[in-house]
């Protein structure tokens, strides 16, 4: 297998709801990946887009939006890890040698799909079929009772993930949530399902993101990013199966990524995982092996997971504060830490970025990480 760069990156501001179409959103993303990365069109052997809630033909719509080449353009979805899954199956084509570049674009909105969920029964949207396994609130409520329970975490412990990624976000042009909120004023959030509070869950929204892969190092910028690691795997049965996703799947896969990397946890400088509720954050830090089990809320206190702290955690702002759309939620994480790694990240900046962590679930089970890492 050859090795694999990440050549280009571009995204669209991550909103609430626009009246642009998602393959032309799709198009403006990739023509931004396209001009970061120095390439031509016409240069890439291989489309392959993640789309949530789009329709048929989301491909050859994205490539109809650049030019009609004639190349392989293929549709991929995998719940919240679409976008992630349509980057790997782009990765896997140019490692292998079936093409020497490829482009990959994440479009669709899960806002859409309940919508039309909805309209399809006259109803409201159908949010157990939707998951794969029950309202998406509920499990992870389920888990935040878990930690309080095992690790004597109170309720309001989590909401220093909320804290920390809105504070990014507002510093982050392309969020969906661009103002910072107090504790004081987290804290006085509504409930959604108890413990869980409103502001602890992600906002859906719309947005796509793009990135470029060659097997070539590009000297288009200074440092270039490497693919060093790519893991993806499924739940295995356990005992709270109905009511709570596998939570060994994380840990499982992020090991075999950092076996695969040749590194370990305590190189990693930036992280971007699936907090789609905060208490997700807390449990994968720890899945990660960025702190010891039952420690992350004690380490993020101290700063640890701050951008300038020991490692930088969503420092996008991450699902809570940069949105979920969908489709693009996993090739954003790609485009953070790419721009992290190349010290291009601005005030977000965090120093001395080498080595990022992408870690994604999607509903039913699936369970992605990837690491990259900066050469000179």
């Amino acid at each position: 297998m050859r090795e694999v760069y990440i050549s280009g990156v571009g995204m669209t501001p991550f909103v609430s709801k626009t009246t642009t179409l998602p393959h032309v959103q799709g198009g403006q993303a990739l023509n931004a990946a396209l001009e970061d990365s120095g390439l031509d069109w016409a240069e890439i052997g291989l489309l392959v887009v993640g789309a949530v809630g789009t329709g048929m033909s989301s491909a050859p719509l994205v490539l109809h939006e650049m030019a009609w080449t004639g190349i392989p353009a293929v549709a991929v979805e995998n719940a919240s890890a679409t976008g992630t899954a349509a980057f790997e199956q782009a990765r896997a084509a140019v490692a292998s040698g079936q093409v020497d570049t490829a482009a990959v674009v994440g479009i669709g909105s899960l806002g859409a799909l309940l919508m039309s969920r909805a309209a399809e029964g006259e109803r409201a949207p159908d949010l157990i079929s939707v998951s794969g396994m029950a309202v998406p609130a509920v499990p992870f409520a389920l888990m935040k009772q878990a930690r309080m329970h095992r690790h004597g975490e109170s309720a309001d412990t989590s909401l220093l993930v909320v804290e920390k990624n809105l504070f990014n976000a507002s510093r982050n042009p392309m969020a969906q949530r661009n103002k910072a909120l107090t504790m004081d004023e987290l804290k006085a959030a509504p409930m959604l399902v108890d413990p869980l509070r409103r502001v602890e869950s992600c906002p859906i929204g719309d947005g796509a993101a793009a990135v470029v892969i060659t097997s070539r190092r590009l000297a288009n910028v200074s440092r270039v990013v490497r693919v060093a690691a790519a893991v993806a795997e499924t739940d295995k049965w356990h005992g709270a199966a109905a009511f709570m996703p596998d939570l060994g799947v994380t840990k499982r896969v992020s090991a075999r990524a950092y076996e695969q990397a040749d590194i370990r946890p305590d190189s990693v400088d930036v992280v971007e995982v699936h907090e789609a509720f905060s208490v997700e954050e807390l449990q994968y830090i720890e899945d990660l092996g960025l702190a010891a089990e039952g420690k992350a809320s004690f380490a993020m206190a101290d700063g640890d997971f701050h951008i300038g702290g020991r490692v930088a955690v969503s420092p996008s702002g991450g699902l809570i504060g940069r949105g979920h759309p969908g489709g693009a939620t996993g090739l954003s994480q790609f485009v953070e830490i790419t721009q992290q790694i190349r010290g291009q990240s601005g005030v977000r900046q965090h120093d001395g970025a080498r080595v990022g962590f992408a870690q994604m679930i999607g509903a039913g089970g699936v369970s992605y990480a990837h690491i990259l890492v900066g050469e000179d």
